[in-house]
């Protein structure tokens, strides 16, 4: 899936370690749509990750996919990024 908006807050980087060794992922806020805009959260691992909020402001085409998972009987639901683009 694709999206292309402008993103109007970066969240602070979060790191962890796993069986698999460190990560870092970071979440920002996307304002997409026209007359009647809406906001997305997606979320950026690895390399990917902006790391301060100089890109408030910048328009982002991010590529992601969608993810659900459940636990105790509530659904949540990811957009994880594997390409994300600033101009």
């Amino acid at each position: 899936m694709e999206i292309i908006g402008t993103i109007t807050e970066v969240l602070p980087v979060v790191e962890g370690e796993s069986k698999n060794g460190p990560w870092r992922k970071q979440e920002i806020i996307l304002e997409y749509g026209g007359k009647y805009p809406r906001k997305a959260c997606i979320t950026l691992w690895g390399d990917q990750v902006l790391g301060d909020d100089s890109a408030v402001g910048k328009t982002a085409d991010i590529s992601y996919n969608l993810e659900s998972r459940e636990n105790n009987g509530r659904w949540y639901t990811d957009a994880k990024a594997w390409r994300c683009s600033l101009s």
